[in-house]
């Protein structure tokens, strides 16, 4: 029952949420992927590995805007359930940025947080209105990891003003 409550709780505040934060330029809020994530890991805490397939449906629930829910076991270093299929599979210590940082890295590290929590890297830019003329653009990723299983699920907007800090502050206070 208590999860229930919490979950209804969850279900409340995105849509209460929508359209009243900062959003990427499809209007996706930070909210909304915190809220996304938190319910993805619970999804994953009820039904383990069997559970990942849903996340690999590009058409799927897990996938919104133009986000999606991506999940890694940073214990074994691969990525275990992505909508882009090509991904399942990748060596998360080889994802790196524009830049050459591996942020896949820092996303596990931030994982084993209480929380979680949020990482900034830069992705080519794959639009011409991106707003962009350097040819990438600065994505923030969300990541938790699921208790009692060996995944952390995520997932990113492209926003080039949120502050992390901030962000970070945020999520320790979010709760359900």
């Amino acid at each position: 029952m208590k999860h229930l409550v919490g979950i209804l709780a969850l279900c409340f505040f995105v849509l209460a949420s929508v359209g009243v934060f900062a959003q990427d330029e499809a209007g996706t809020t930070y909210d909304v992927v915190v809220t996304k994530v938190r319910l993805a890991a619970k999804y994953l805490e009820e039904n383990g590995e069997g559970g990942l397939a849903a996340f690999n449906d590009p058409e799927g629930p897990w996938v919104w805007a133009d986000t999606y829910i991506f999940v890694y076991d940073c214990g074994k270093d691969i990525i275990v359930a992505h909508p882009a299929s090509e991904r399942i599979g990748d060596r998360i210590s080889e994802r790196v940025d524009v830049n050459g940082y591996y942020f896949a890295l820092d996303l596990c590290e931030m994982a084993k947080k209480e929380f979680g929590g949020w990482v900034e890297y830069y992705r080519p830019s794959d639009s011409a209105d991106s707003g962009s003329n350097t040819g990438y653009r600065r994505k923030i990723s969300y990541i938790y990891h699921v208790p009692g299983t060996p995944y952390s699920v995520g997932a990113g907007i492209y926003d080039s003003e949120l502050s992390l800090k901030e962000l970070n502050e945020k999520v320790e206070a979010f709760s359900y």
